[in-house]
């Protein structure tokens, strides 16, 4: 019997005149593991809430959600607390209770388990998600992948039957995602429970799905197995949306693989196997197409020559309390002129502090910060740094988006008719959402909405916290051109991220934070090369044959 059967589901906001869903119908089975992908704002997330009641969004819904059978409207509200769980992008917005223990319990506590069955079940969810460590920890001490690992032990105390996620990874390293992916798996595998998740992140979900559900423009676009669904695009000639797949089938596509052998690679290991099959029939498998391709190869990124020293950290130290571990221990940093610098580590390693110290959201204990030679504090008054940080609610203060942005207006002292607010607002796709509120838009466009009320300050130097966090691969490609557009017209561009993917194409460097300082800072292609984890799925797929291949673009088929 199917878990869910969502027939014909259409749904317009509060307020809205467009529907954000038109039509969507699919059966999702008992056991099922579900990707929901598309563009930001296609409807992933308004999809997701409608079925568990409890979040469900104010609006209009024509069609039928049925959960088991029956209507989930009448789902009693505790069967539908207990068995429907759901884990939100900001972990930091579902974490209630100060410490780890008291977070497992509340749930249990709320509706009245025995303390002899609360006991039992913290006996088996701890062990399981690997968290004896930290048990007794504040939820302040965390990491942001401890804390979402928390979220979805806290949500599996209720042992529920099917696992709503939304974008569970935005906020988490290539490890930390990989590892929490992995987890997600076993989840469905030993316990059968439905899981249906909305991301972006594909390289390491989209082969241990059971159902790939495409959405474009509130619809569905594409539906089946991952893949079916691979063939399907592939056969359609629809570039934009090839976009959505892993970079292992981009590469059989790109080089015209056989779509009707089924055997359509999703993984790193399957993608080097077809690779290295065909090379082997072009070139006899001797390894020269490799050494010539070494030769000719062009840098992954545009990057700018060498340019002069624009910020300046000199011996930066920074810690959150008096007696913690230093979170910046000695931190120097060199940041050119007219670059994109890309900085990755683990969560927790200190990058979204270091971008707080330069914001001057928070001092360092010690150090010195420079921008063009001069105090960063004075640059700072004159508007020179912009700070986009990485939860994009902080910017929002008003009931609208409209009032949001004429409030930022009026700040900057600019005329609400400002010309660049139309091509922001058009570039970013937000134009006609201005009597939205800012928290109902989608991850991807609270993303935007935060970035465009920062450029429009037009800073010199500019600090980006997960960027692309919520952002689907075609808005990328925009905020890729934008980003260039204004490294052109003089802005320097620091991001942290876990895009290794974004950083490979467009960053001219990349750095690596460990244990408080800068263990690398090197030329994107040689940093991407010398990493086993920080780099692109196609350097994994392809390096062995073509050395210096770092995005799709350089493999040569």
């Amino acid at each position: 019997m199917a878990h869910y059967q969502i027939e014909n589901v259409s749904f317009r906001y509060a307020g809205a005149d467009a529907q954000i869903l038109e039509g969507v119908s699919v059966d999702i089975e008992e056991g099922d593991f579900v990707l929901l992908c598309g563009p930001s704002g296609c409807g992933k997330t308004t999809l997701l809430r409608q079925l568990k009641n409890e979040v469900r969004p104010a609006g209009k819904m024509e069609g039928s959600i049925r959960y088991g059978g029956a209507s989930i409207e009448e789902l009693p509200a505790r069967r539908s607390v207990e068995e429907i769980g759901m884990v939100f992008q900001h972990p930091d917005s579902q974490i209630v209770m100060n410490t780890v223990w008291q977070e497992l319990v509340f749930a249990m506590e709320n509706l009245g388990y025995p303390a002899e069955q609360i006991q039992r079940r913290i006996g088996e969810l701890v062990p399981f998600f690997g968290m004896e460590e930290w048990l007794h920890r504040q939820v302040h001490e965390l990491s942001g992948g401890q804390k979402q690992l928390l979220s979805l032990a806290s949500v599996m105390s209720l042992r529920p039957k099917a696992l709503l996620l939304d974008e569970p990874t935005a906020q988490l390293d290539p490890i930390a995602a990989r590892e929490f992916i992995g987890l997600l798996a076993r989840i469905n595998e030993e316990m059968s429970i439905t899981v249906i998740i909305s991301e972006h992140r594909l390289e390491d979900l989209f082969p241990l799905v059971t159902k790939a559900l495409v959405l474009r423009e509130g619809r569905v676009a594409y539906a089946g197995s991952p893949g079916e669904v691979a063939r399907r695009m592939g056969r359609s000639g629809d570039g934009d949306y090839a976009a959505f797949l892993p970079s292992a089938t981009r590469l059989y596509l790109q080089g015209g693989g056989d779509e009707e052998d089924g055997a359509v690679p999703l993984t790193v290991r399957d993608g080097k196997r077809w690779l290295q099959a065909r090379t082997g029939k072009l070139d006899g498998a001797d390894g020269q197409r490799g050494e010539t391709f070494m030769a000719e190869a062009k840098p992954a990124s545009a990057a700018a020559p060498p340019g002069k020293s624009l910020l300046t950290g000199k011996g930066l130290y920074f810690a959150y309390e008096k007696d913690a571990p230093m979170v910046l221990g000695g931190l120097d940093l060199d940041i050119r002129e007219g670059e994109l610098f890309a900085l990755f580590g683990s969560n927790g390693s200190g990058k979204s502090t270091l971008l707080q110290v330069i914001a001057g959201v928070i001092k360092p204990l010690r150090g010195s910060l420079s921008l063009e030679g001069e105090s960063l504090l004075r640059k700072r008054r004159s508007g020179s740094v912009g700070y986009v940080a990485q939860n994009p609610l902080l910017y929002f203060t008003r009931d609208t988006v409209g009032a949001q942005l004429d409030d930022r207006l009026e700040r900057l002292g600019l005329d609400k008719r400002e010309s660049r607010l139309q091509e922001l607002l058009e570039l970013f796709g937000l134009e006609g959402l201005e009597s939205r509120h800012p928290f109902d838009l989608s991850g991807g466009q609270q993303q935007k909405l935060a970035l465009l009320l920062v450029l429009l300050g037009k800073p010199r130097l500019l600090l980006l916290d997960e960027p692309t966090k919520g952002l689907d691969p075609l808005f990328k490609g925009k905020l890729a051109g934008l980003l260039g557009d204004l490294r052109r017209r003089g802005t320097t561009i620091l991001m942290v991220s876990h895009d290794v993917e974004f950083a490979a194409s467009h960053a001219d460097r990349c750095g690596l934070l460990f244990d408080g300082r800068m263990a690398a800072a090197e030329e994107t292609r040689s940093f991407m090369r010398e990493n086993y984890f920080y780099t692109t799925a196609v350097q994994r797929a392809a390096g062995s044959l073509y050395p210096e291949a770092v995005v799709l673009e350089d493999v040569p088929l």
